[in-house]
């Protein structure tokens, strides 16, 4: 009764018993295995009713006997297969549909097949299936109620063993985390034209599939086509035999086409096989002669056969290993729900690989031709291999994934001296974890506990017991440290071991917020991913605080749109880093006016407006962060704010200084106050302000704004971008100073270039590279023509941030030149933290905001304006290496806190407590 617990956890048998609470009941009747599952079946020492609408009674408790036996109220394993098999559907499991049951509805739905368009065939899909997503079992998006059925077990066993820590082979190979398979069904002739782009795609990410393909009806099937795929190491599976939806209407035709399939298995050189629209019987897998299948899937609420397997691991089939689909098909995504976001693909990615389970995906050739959706499974590809890497995911092929199970599930776990050891082919990869219960909770490692239970104490303990009949040795592989489950047990009363209800354990209705375990250990509860809207009148990838923010929130799963300027050459919507960038509106850097400054962003307020509305339409956003400059950008949020989401103004530069410092305006002027007064309105249409320093975080509070709705979040360096090479070096027999930034009149480049020109010949191996754009440029050049200094300065165009941390790391001095006007003086410069973090010594000019910052141990300064001055200063530095290399020392302890990666914090948790609400 448990050889299905033992192919699960690969355990000693004998550290385990488990039997029956007494004699089954003899008339099958309904009982509660979760809230919303009730099930038909026999039980012991537990009634049962006659209807399943009557008030029914749980099949819990379980009792541990004398210590060691664990007596359970039903059969776990016919309770697995009662799951597996799908028996709880209205068909049972034998190939019902409900779309078409009636085989002429079918047939004539087949014959029209090819004359519908996809989006015809999906609106009837979509009225059809509207009601599915109601069902509350099996659980969506994904259901693990077998997988918790043995956990429950195990905790169980655990408890009856005096708490000692059970060893069992852990689940995947290396002791990865979890596992996934990328798979491609080719329905029709245009997605077999496909296959080599796609194959290049997934090849482009690091990535091998298997496709499937119709042997029969729907294309020709050459052998230099299946070739390609082989050449390539990529897999072939039969998809079905002609993808008519009649495979399993029939017995006597089913045995005649499983034949042609079996055949065609032979001649393909494959071991897998998928059928058609996932139509399966169970109970008919005998006729079949591959290895394994995948066709079941672990919810099948949208899919035209309902049911799902509920279990996100392998499992056998008589001799066939079943694979099952875990995660949403990209048909079903896009045309069904209509999302083109990878956010549900992101919420089952999480639950399965915190349940250490397989991630199996689908995606069709043919549905993935066109841009929109194609971006998507880019984006897919590059959070999946994100996740790999930073969790230890095994990528691998369906044949892969076979072989390791039916070679785990041979393997033994045998006692050695000092412990245990796995025997058995392909031992080599597994690797022994250990179960324990942790203050309630089930936690895996691979370090041999103190307490572990050892050989001789499972001999010592079931001397007078006999091995379970027909249960195979187990053994164990683990690799992670997991406290994903809840609490299950309560404290045990007179020598009974009491379960919570098994809504904790067996639980179809368990929640994706359950407490799953963080990389770096302790708990937190885990929530659905948030989806936010950036929106923003700069470039992206040139603006680091952009950068930063929508990099953070993507690495934890959730999705970002970005609203940005768009450059030449740029398309207008790409995903990048996952993060979903929309590009509404080119600009050049040249506003020679007031009224044009104005009408382009004007222009682009309302582009914005409409933009974010329509994806707000689409599906809800949980927040608005908006980028200023202008303040008033964040009333593009009109329409989300209205329907409840949060709104951070977040702004970059003070506006109204800016304005003056830009156009020559003074404080007095009416602009300068109508401005002031559009401030006070934005701020007060946001629900909190982000500001980049203390002292306009003042500014702000003087004008009006409650100190509680601001917050200061400075412009933080990235290591993970801002990282010296280990062995880069300065350019050998140059002095090469550096600006990196945009050219405007207040950042004084004209300033450094004057003095340059003053040490040019004092200093003739000196150079000064300045990167950026801006309005400035062609006076800019102007006067290093006028000045004569064009073989020691020279000017490159604006590049992404991404590729700064190369050109400063060539760099001996920065130079951040900044005038004491009313906006400079108080603009915080980034770069001046980045010059520190690549170990890169700085010239900054005495603004107030930098005096508040810094001090002379850490950067130079010169007086504001002076280029005599600042000659002086470029001049030491370039004589005085032991100046430069104990300003580098002092900087670097300096921004060991001021960097993103010990300060995002900040900012994540402002999002999660606007954004609480939203997710309750």
């Amino acid at each position: 009764m448990s050889r299905h617990f033992f192919e699960f956890f690969r355990c000693p048998q004998d550290a385990v018993r488990f039997d029956m609470a007494g004699d089954l009941s003899s008339a099958p009747g309904y009982f509660r295995l979760a809230e919303e599952l009730r099930r038909n079946g026999k039980t012991a020492a537990i009634p049962v009713a006659k209807h399943a609408a009557d008030d029914l009674v749980d099949t819990l408790p379980v009792e541990c006997v004398n210590g060691d036996e664990i007596r359970l109220p039903f059969d776990p394993d016919k309770m697995a297969d009662y799951l597996r098999y799908e028996c709880y559907t209205e068909g049972g499991g034998k190939g019902t549909s409900r779309l078409g049951a009636h085989p002429l509805i079918r047939d004539i739905y087949y014959l029209c097949r090819p004359l519908l368009r996809v989006s015809i065939r999906s609106i009837l899909q979509r009225i059809h299936l509207r009601s599915q997503l109601k069902n509350p079992f099996p659980k969506w998006p994904v259901d693990r109620t077998v997988d918790r059925l043995f956990e429950k077990m195990i905790i169980a066993a655990i408890r009856a063993n005096g708490s000692r820590p059970i060893p069992f082979i852990w689940f995947w190979p290396e002791g990865k985390q979890a596992a996934f398979i990328l798979t491609h069904d080719v329905e029709d002739q245009i997605g077999k034209a496909f296959c080599p782009s796609l194959m290049d795609i997934d090849d482009e990410y690091g990535f091998k599939a298997s496709f499937q393909i119709v042997p029969e009806g729907r294309y020709p099937v050459e052998p230099d086509f299946l070739q390609k795929f082989r050449d390539r190491n990529f897999e072939i599976c039969v998809h079905d035999l002609n993808h008519d939806g009649n495979l399993y209407q029939e017995r006597s035709q089913f045995r005649r086409r499983a034949q042609l399939i079996n055949r065609y298995c032979k001649e393909f050189g494959t071991k897998g096989f998928r059928s058609g629209v996932l139509y399966r019987n169970l109970l008919w897998y005998g006729d079949y002669q591959f290895s394994y299948d995948m066709s079941v899937p672990n919810v099948a609420h949208l899919d035209p056969q309902g049911g799902g397997c509920c279990t996100v691991m392998p499992y056998f089939i008589g001799d066939i290993l079943e694979i099952p689909i875990t995660a949403t098909q990209d048909y079903t995504l896009f045309h069904i729900l209509r999302q083109y976001s990878i956010d549900l693909w992101k919420q089952q990615i999480k639950t399965i690989v915190d349940g250490h389970g397989l991630l199996s995906f689908i995606t069709h050739p043919d549905y993935v031709i066109e841009k929109k959706p194609q971006c998507v499974y880019r984006e897919l590809l590059a959070y999946l291999r994100h996740q790999c890497n930073e969790r230890n995911i095994w990528a691998a092929l369906p044949r892969q994934i076979d072989c390791w199970w039916r070679q785990r599930n041979a393997m033994k776990l045998v006692p050695k001296s000092e412990g245990w050891a796995v025997v058995g082919e392909g031992s080599e990869r597994a690797q022994i974890a250990y179960a324990s219960v942790q203050n309630g909770t089930l936690v895996y490692s691979f370090a041999p506990p103190a307490n572990m239970l050892r050989a001789n104490q499972i001999q010592a303990i079931h001397n007078e017991s006999s091995r379970i009949d027909g249960s195979p040795d187990m053994v164990t592989t683990s690799g992670f440290n997991d406290a994903s489950h809840p609490k299950f047990l309560k404290k045990p009363e007179r020598g009974t071991l009491v379960l919570d209800p098994i809504e904790s354990a067996v639980n179809s209705t368990a929640t994706l917020e359950e407490k799953v375990p963080e990389v770096g250990g302790g708990f937190m509860p885990a929530r659905r991913p948030l989806r936010i809207a950036m929106i923003a009148y700069s470039f992206y990838e040139m603006d680091n605080r952009i950068l930063r923010y929508a990099s953070a929130l993507a690495k934890r799963g959730d999705h970002i749109d970005v609203f940005a300027l768009r450059r030449e050459g740029q398309p207008a919507e790409e995903v990048t880093e996952g993060v979903h960038v929309n590009r509404l509106q080119a600009r050049t850097l040249n506003e020679k006016n007031q009224l044009s400054f104005v009408w382009r962003i004007c222009q682009f307020l309302l582009r914005a407006l409409i933009q974010v509305a329509k994806h707000e339409s689409r599906a809800h956003y949980d927040l608005l962060h908006v980028h200023s400059v202008p303040d008033f950008l964040v009333f593009s949020g009109l329409f989300p704010k209205f329907r409840g989401t949060p709104v951070i103004l977040d702004i970059h530069d003070i506006l109204p200084e800016l304005y003056a410092s830009k156009f020559a305006s003074g404080d007095k002027s009416g602009m300068f106050r109508f401005l002031v007064g559009v401030e006070r309105a934005s701020t007060r249409f946001a629900d909190h302000v982000i500001i980049a320093n203390h002292i306009w975080r003042d500014r702000l509070i003087s004008r009006g704004l409650s100190p509680d709705k601001c917050t200061v979040v400075m412009n933080y360096p990235d290591r993970s971008i801002f990282t010296r090479r280990a062995h880069s070096q300065p350019t050998q027999g140059k002095f090469l100073m550096l600006y990196p930034g945009s050219l405007n009149w207040h950042q004084g480049l004209d300033v450094a270039i004057r003095a340059f020109a003053k040490i040019s010949k004092k200093a003739p191996h000196a150079e000064f590279h300045i990167y950026g754009d801006g309005p400035a440029t062609k006076q800019l050049m102007e006067l290093i023509r006028e000045l004569g200094v064009e073989s020691q300065i020279s000017m490159h165009a604006g590049c992404p941030l991404q590729e700064i941390p190369r050109i400063m790391e060539s760099a001996d001095l920065g130079i951040v030149p900044k005038r004491k006007d009313n906006f400079g003086n108080e603009a915080f410069s980034t770069k001046i933290l980045e010059f520190m973090t690549m170990s890169v010594p700085v010239i900054v000019s005495d603004t107030m905001i930098d005096q508040y910052y810094f001090n002379n141990s850490m950067v130079k300064f010169f007086c504001s304006g002076d280029d005599s001055d600042l000659a002086r200063c470029m001049l030491e530095m370039i004589e005085n290496s032991e100046a430069r290399k104990l300003q580098i020392e002092n900087a670097n302890r300096f921004v060991e806190t001021f960097d993103w990666s010990v300060r995002q914090h900040e900012y994540l948790e402002l999002v999660d407590r606007l954004t609480r609400n939203t997710l309750a």
